[in-house]
């Protein structure tokens, strides 16, 4: 949770820094609101979150440097498996969709995603699947009868 936190002040402190720099100036707009300048709450605003998100990351470098570990800890096989493998059965899915229409390979997508959840329910398994697909392929049919698409 210290290593989290420390990136996360990090991260955050890079965008307030790039709202404050560049954003804000440059997108800011222009006038005055109840005679204040339009960009002084988003400027407040950005200075809020650069302090804490810096205090937060400050004490949590700090923190990690006490229990002598380091900042980057890179995961073992098996956690990155385990955040890997959506990546990778959406890019199989992106594959499919490229070379079957998608009212094809979407009852597949919905029903493996059911089944990695859990679902073993058949009865309950197969309208889930099958009807967003139909619903589309009703859809589009309909709007290509009547000329939209």
């Amino acid at each position: 949770m210290i290593r989290m936190d420390f990136w996360s002040g990090l991260a955050v402190s890079v965008l307030a820094l790039a709202l404050l720099t560049w954003i804000i100036p440059e997108y800011g707009g222009s006038g005055a609101s109840f005679g204040l300048p339009p960009q002084l709450l988003a400027s407040l605003g950005a200075w809020l979150m650069l302090i804490c998100a810096a205090a937060l990351c400050a004490v949590s470098a700090v923190k990690l440097w006490r229990i002598g570990e380091p900042p980057i800890r890179l995961p073992g096989a098996s956690h990155l498996w385990h955040l890997l493998w959506p990546f990778l059965y959406v890019l199989g899915f992106i594959l499919l969709v490229d070379r079957f229409p998608l009212t094809w390979v979407a009852p597949l997508l919905i029903g493996g995603l059911l089944l990695i959840f859990g679902e073993r329910r058949w009865y309950l398994l197969l309208p889930v699947a099958v009807v967003p697909a139909l619903g589309l392929y009703v859809l589009t049919a309909h709007l290509m009868r009547i000329g939209v698409v």
